[in-house]
């Protein structure tokens, strides 16, 4: 494009591209109207773990709150995930007799995640930790816990 062109181009905020190959003007063209998608909220699974033995506690307001002790199973267990430069929360669900037993919609967060006395960000498949879940107390010894994040994808063209 000539100067005038692409100076009234920049002044209406057009973008001007060129391509030799027609397979990379396509792939342009997907790229730039992806964005234009509707998203969808996906959960993405980080990982499972079994709870082997449940700790009535009392917290710093007096009250009583259930602490699970924890065989993470699959994946990682998370407080929150770090994704990119930005944190994505993690959230859980309780699995009692292979149904789910916590809400469904409830977002359901940790409240500490430790291993020994420590509090940590992440657990991994393999390891033991204590797990509290924020305003959720009715766990039993062999529950499943699962943590996973809602995440924003958007469709494919």
């Amino acid at each position: 494009a000539d100067k005038e062109t692409k100076a009234q181009a920049v002044t209406d905020q057009v973008s001007i591209r060129n391509h030799d190959i027609i397979y990379r003007l396509l792939e342009d063209a997907k790229d730039y109207f992806k964005k234009y998608l509707p998203v969808k909220l996906v959960d993405k699974i980080h990982g499972k773990a079994n709870v082997q033995a449940v700790f009535d506690v009392t917290d710093s307001k007096k009250n009583s709150v259930s602490i699970a002790g924890l065989r993470v199973t699959e994946g990682h267990l998370y407080k929150e995930k770090a994704a990119d430069e930005t944190k994505l929360p993690c959230y859980y669900r309780v699995y009692r007799q292979g149904k789910l037993f916590s809400d469904d919609g409830a977002n359901l967060k940790a409240s500490s995640l430790r291993k020994e006395k420590d509090n940590v960000d992440s657990v991994r498949n393999g390891e033991e930790c204590g797990l509290g879940i924020a305003g959720f107390n009715d766990l039993v010894e062999g529950d499943l816990i699962e943590c996973y994040s809602v995440v924003e994808t958007r469709a494919d063209i």
